[in-house]
Order: C-alpha cells, then sequence, then structure tokens
C-alpha cells in the first residue's frame, strides 16, 4: 500500500531542467516531509511565459485556501470559535489539524501542501514577487511533482523510532 500526492512547485531557475534539479534538491534534504519517491512531471510543468502559468498558479493558490477553508470549518466542528479556544484544544486530532492550518499560514512544506512557492518559502504569491514574474517570466517555473510514500517502509521506520516512557 502506499500514499500518493502531488504538488505543485514555483522556482526560479534558468531553465526547466535546472528547476527540476531545484525541486529533487529540496525534497532530499527537506525534514519536513519524506518521500520514497519523487518526480517531476515535465508534461504538467511550465515556464511564466506559458499560457496557462497564471491559471495553474491561481488554482494551486486557490486549492491551498481551500484546504486551509476545510481545515477551519472542522475546527469550528470541534468548538474553535476564537484564539483562546485553541489554547484550550486538547492533544488531539483537531489540534492536529490547528498545526496544519498554522504551517499553511507560516510557510512550512507538508503533505497538504498542494501549492509551494519555493523563492518565497510560502503557501502564496506575494504581490512583489508577482511583479517580477511578470518582468521576467522566463526564470520562474511551476513545476509539477508527484510524490509517494510505500507504507510497509513507513512501518519500519516507526518500528526503529524511539520509545518514549510517560
Amino acid at each position: 500500500m502506499k500514499l500518493e500526492n502531488a504538488h505543485l512547485m514555483l522556482v526560479l531557475a534558468p531553465d526547466p531542467e535546472r528547476a527540476a534539479e531545484v525541486v529533487l534538491r529540496f525534497f532530499a534534504r527537506t525534514r519536513l516531509v519524506r518521500y520514497d519517491r519523487v518526480e517531476v512531471d515535465r508534461e504538467g510543468s511550465c515556464s511564466a511565459d506559458h499560457p496557462e502559468f497564471k491559471a495553474r498558479l491561481e488554482e494551486g493558490v486557490a486549492t491551498n485556501r481551500r484546504v486551509l477553508g476545510e481545515i477551519m470549518a472542522e475546527l469550528k466542528v470541534a468548538g474553535v470559535r476564537s484564539l483562546d479556544d485553541l489554547a484550550q484544544l486538547p492533544q488531539s486530532y483537531q489540534s492536529k489539524l490547528a498545526h496544519t492550518a498554522a504551517h499553511l499560514l507560516d510557510g512550512f512544506f507538508g503533505i497538504d501542501s498542494a501549492f509551494f512557492n519555493l523563492v518565497e518559502d510560502s503557501h502564496w504569491l506575494s504581490e512583489p514577487l508577482a511583479r517580477e514574474i511578470a518582468q521576467d517570466p522566463e526564470d520562474y517555473h511551476l513545476l509539477q511533482v508527484r510524490a509517494e510514500i510505500a507504507f510497509a517502509q513507513q512501518r519500519q521506520l516507526v518500528s526503529t523510532m524511539r520509545k518514549f516512557e510517560s
């Protein structure tokens, strides 16, 4: 059994090949998410001078906003109405949702990151960077990444982790 995931990554690089190298190096070095296999889908990738670039970028950001909205809706169902309510939230599935929401807002990459801006370490796109992309579109690339985690390997990894006693 395996978990398959996809991410759309914004990269600053002089050409698509180097953009792919940047993305693969990011996944090889990040400690936030470990995949068993990561590959760049060249067909689903494009530079900023491609006619579909803007729409793909906006769709990726919108997906992140939708995921964040779904998390916030689940937290509301759990009774979170204010920041004070978060302070009273017990460690649970809901506290993990709050953690995921915080990562979407603060720019930590995670498996829930539909779109990730490697230029700004963000799930969004700033206005200054949008202007820069418009001025130099050949230097910016959106790469569609496919990744997977094999659960058999994950179980083996978990079994080797240190166990804490209460």
